[in-house]
């Protein structure tokens, strides 16, 4: 049986009984030794061993005082700006932000029940400090700079919260073993893995063609658009794609702060996990849609609620959540919380994720040779209209309904 350690090494163990909650290199290695039937004793001690070897060495680096002020510099000018906005409100907030992380490597081994209500009230108090700050001192601002504002300090909030649900799984799985390392990743505005290598230059340089190339196409659209809104706002279908192509490029916008931490982390054992992906004709959209804010809906809710297995229960309760949890966006963006409109983006992409669930169930298969999910072709296209069409539902609902918007104020014509 090839097993994944924490370290990212792949090892190779005699016949055992699979347990889903392996980790070699941990205080459970003698219950795993136990677990083990008809196999060689003393070739599974040297297979521990080397684990724990390989576990040591991928944990040696840890962030020294020239890493922390390479995090801090990218982040210093937001972090000004927020300073500013906010006032004292500031205070509490950052010092929320910093206290997330440790606080989750602290709770990492408590059960759910310990986990669950801690990083339930972080989200709320952030939640909060930050939309009443958003009402007292954004009033005079308009809706395009409250939006970035509110959505940057989101995913911040997201990407560190997350790891209070997720405890010692999640933090394994992106290399936080101790507090340096905690208190470092709560620096950066995205996720953050720690890796056996640093990151390479051609691949940070990749990325910022990447996002740049976005960036630079919606206003390229913006330009084109202008002399034809009017004409495209006449017919929902047309509005719809046109919302959804400039969104598509728009969010990139938020993938900028982690480019910029990550340009400072070059050379590093550091990876950014970017917010955003492409998303235009994606069939997998909530992998690369907010991912931090994703990443947190599931441990709140969908896995607590027995994600996949009772997918009749947890999706509809997991999107009912998402959606009064937006509530507070439109009020503090435009004054309205706008219940109905939040409800009907949610339910409409609450529905196509349960129909699809459902129907992977039935007409996915695994491959035994490689793990692999096969998917038939006609069930995949079918998937395909489901996801654009969604997408291009929620997307003219939203701007709508939830932000009482057009797309004239998308492209910053009025």
């Amino acid at each position: 049986i090839n097993v994944e350690c924490r370290c990212g090494v792949a090892t190779k163990l005699e016949p055992m009984q699979q347990s889903s909650n392996y980790s070699a290199g941990n205080s459970n290695d003698q219950d795993q030794i136990q677990m083990i039937q008809n196999s060689n004793e003393e070739q599974l001690y040297t297979t521990i061993e080397d684990a724990h070897r390989s576990q040591h060495q991928y944990d040696e680096w840890n962030p020294d005082v020239i890493a922390y002020l390479r995090a801090v510099i990218p982040m210093s000018p937001f972090v000004s700006y927020l300073c500013y906005k906010m006032q004292l409100m500031a205070l509490p907030y950052l010092g929320l932000q910093m206290l997330s992380i440790p606080l989750a490597l602290k709770l990492r081994d408590q059960s759910g029940w310990i986990r669950w209500p801690s990083a339930f009230i972080i989200v709320a108090l952030l939640g909060g400090i930050k939309t009443s700050s958003i009402q007292l001192y954004f009033e005079n601002d308009n809706v395009a700079i409250k939006g970035m504002f509110y959505a940057f300090t989101a995913l911040w909030e997201c990407s560190n919260a997350v790891y209070i649900f997720g405890g010692r799984d999640l933090m394994d799985r992106f290399g936080i073993t101790n507090y340096q390392r905690a208190l470092f990743a709560a620096l950066c505005p995205a996720q953050i893995k720690f890796t056996a290598q640093g990151f390479p230059r051609d691949q940070w340089v990749r990325r910022l063609l990447h996002i740049g190339g976005y960036l630079s196409t919606f206003f390229v659209l913006r330009l084109v658009l202008r002399y034809v809104v009017e004409t495209i706002e006449m017919y929902a279908v047309l509005e719809a794609e046109a919302i959804v192509i400039c969104v598509s490029c728009l969010v990139h916008v938020w993938n900028v702060p982690p480019l910029l931490y990550q340009m400072f982390m070059i050379g590093y054992r550091v990876q950014v996990i970017y917010p955003y992906g492409s998303i235009y004709l994606s069939t997998d959209f909530w992998s690369k849609w907010s991912r931090p804010a994703s990443s947190l809906i599931r441990h709140m809710f969908y896995y607590p609620l027995g994600g996949r297995g009772r997918a009749f229960l947890s999706i509809p309760l997991m999107f009912l959540l998402n959606a009064s949890s937006h509530y507070g966006v439109s009020e503090a963006l435009v004054g309205d919380k706008s219940e109905l409109g939040w409800n009907i983006v949610f339910g409409a992409l609450g529905l196509v994720a349960a129909i699809e669930v459902y129907c992977d169930s039935i007409f996915e298969r695994i491959d035994t040779g490689d793990g692999t999910r096969l998917t038939n072709k006609w069930w995949a296209r079918i998937r395909f209209v489901l996801a654009t069409a969604s997408l291009r539902f929620a997307a003219y609902t939203l701007l709508h309904k939830c932000l009482n918007s057009s797309l004239h104020s998308l492209l910053g014509l009025q």
